[in-house]
């Protein structure tokens, strides 16, 4: 399931341009405020697979009005919002998941970011069905995908434009290892980022992006075919592709489709 919120109160304000973070925590905001149980569960544990966690929840960066916003900051690190009205999608393939955040909105008109309170003008389940077979998706926020060796304190990051091979690999080893645990079953799906893409855009693909103060990571903006069952493809579109889904990272819709 899929929530878009609507929400006014922008104009004038500033936020940082990488701000994943700060929506991660109203996202955990607002499931707590409906079920602070779950949300604790969620946080600290969620669903485990060894010494990996996985929250299975992803969101947008806020997306403004067409024209919307400027650039502020000294090397441009803020949204300066111009006009009122922004969007904010939410998703996840865990029904109680939605179900808390359903119940949050049920009862709640307003949202902190940051420190900004901002209205919830209209909020609503977005619905897509798909197919047997494949489907292409563009992203909307950045795939990450890494590595970690003995070698390095530091995990290593995958570019989808230096070795798209290799990114496949690591791609599709996550949307199998997610199925697996939240389904219980081997998949044999299969995840490709567009060569063709990747050509004309080189590095530009690459972004660097500033979660926290001492913590960057670098992702990928690149179309992603999915080839397998119609519920897995329906399933890692939820839930999000590659790594830090929670942290709003690999969240993508159909190509050719507006958000």
């Amino acid at each position: 399931m899929r929530v878009k919120l609507n929400f006014s109160g922008l104009k004038n304000k500033a936020i940082p341009r990488d701000h994943f973070y700060q929506l991660s925590g109203l996202v955990y905001s607002m499931i707590e405020q409906a079920n602070p149980d779950y949300s604790k569960w969620l946080h600290d544990k969620g669903f485990v697979d060894g010494n990996k966690s996985f929250k299975f929840f992803c969101f947008s960066r806020i997306i403004p009005e067409p024209g919307g916003y400027t650039r502020g900051g000294e090397d441009g690190e803020l949204i300066v919002f111009t006009k009122n009205e922004g969007t904010l999608y939410i998703s996840s393939p865990v029904r109680e998941f939605m179900q808390n955040l359903v119940d949050f909105l049920l009862i709640n008109r307003e949202i902190r970011v940051l420190n900004h309170s901002l209205l919830i003008e209209r909020a609503f389940a977005t619905s897509q069905e798909f197919s047997d077979g494949e489907e292409l998706f563009k992203c909307i926020s950045p795939i990450v995908l890494s590595t970690r060796s003995e070698e390095y304190s530091t995990p290593t990051y995958l570019r989808a434009y230096q070795e798209p091979d290799l990114f496949d690999e690591y791609l599709t080893r996550n949307a199998k290892e997610k199925i697996k645990i939240f389904h219980g079953i081997e998949s044999d799906i299969e995840l490709t980022v567009d060569r063709e893409y990747l050509k004309k855009t080189g590095r530009k693909s690459n972004l660097r992006l500033k979660i926290k103060e001492d913590t960057e990571v670098f992702g990928s903006m690149v179309p992603v075919k999915i080839r397998g069952r119609k519920e897995e493809i329906g399933f890692l579109y939820h839930c999000g592709l590659g790594q830090k889904n929670s942290l709003g990272m690999g969240m993508v819709e159909l190509a050719g489709k507006r958000f």
